[in-house]
């Protein structure tokens, strides 16, 4: 235990602490998109914003953040997928390339592609993100969702994939890897779903602007996870959130 928390201690406390900032910020502002019936209810049980942002910051931080980690650097090391926290060039750009490219179909990409057919997506971006989203999504988008969907789940897949069709390789092979990002990234588009319904009725068009787009990012994520480690995939992952939201500002 000593040696795990000497090597690994840094980073479970760098996603700790993100996740408590993010997810307090995720409580602040997700109830501006509540619907009336939603606020009504938590009016009824006296749930305050204060308890939202409080509730965020021990579920982000401590639940999915600090023990998903926690378990994932070991399911990571397991399968080969952990990368030495280091520097690397390619690493760098392609991170910046994958942001640059999930931040520009977030906005102005998902307004006029799927706003032109949706009153509700377009509806979404007719105001700039106050400081609390750009926060949530910088560091809850950025590490905890990563740490959840790559770091772990997809972690986790590879693992028994490996363990079911080919335990008798030494390594993981790539397609168990490939496939594991796939399943991945469909849950984590698959995991964005709950979050629409409380906003508006689940169209087929927005049922694909949810795969496509989500399942997309997964993709790329979880290559860039594969491939150089999983702080590429949070480092994009955030950017992409921070690009998006810079652009609002500056457009809307």
């Amino acid at each position: 235990m000593k040696t795990y928390i000497k090597e690994n201690g840094k980073f479970l406390l760098f996603v700790l602490v993100g996740g408590l900032i993010g997810g307090y910020c995720t409580g602040l502002y997700l109830p501006g998109t509540y619907s009336e019936e939603m606020l009504q209810q938590l009016q009824e049980q006296n749930v305050t914003a204060q308890m939202l942002a409080v509730i965020g910051a021990v579920q982000y931080g401590v639940l999915y953040g600090l023990v998903l980690a926690a378990i994932g650097v070991v399911l990571s090391k397991k399968t080969g997928l952990w990368k030495r926290l280091a520097f690397d060039g390619r690493g760098a750009a392609a991170a910046a390339a994958v942001a640059v490219f999930a931040g520009l179909l977030l906005f102005p990409g998902d307004k006029l592609i799927f706003g032109r057919y949706s009153s509700w997506v377009s509806d979404q971006y007719t105001a700039a993100p106050g400081l609390t989203k750009i926060v949530a999504g910088l560091l809850v988008g950025g590490i905890i969702e990563e740490v959840m969907m790559r770091l772990f789940l997809m972690s986790l897949f590879a693992l028994i994939l490996w363990k079911l069709c080919c335990r008798k390789e030494e390594t993981v092979p790539a397609w168990v890897l490939v496939t594991a990002n796939i399943v991945s990234a469909l849950l984590f588009a698959a995991g964005h779903l709950p979050g629409t319904m409380a906003m508006t009725a689940l169209t087929p068009l927005i049922l694909f602007r949810c795969f496509v787009l989500n399942g997309g990012f997964g993709l790329c994520f979880g290559y860039l996870y594969r491939k150089y480690g999983i702080a590429y995939a949070m480092a994009a992952h955030g950017l992409a959130h921070l690009i998006a939201d810079t652009l609002m500002i500056m457009f809307l």
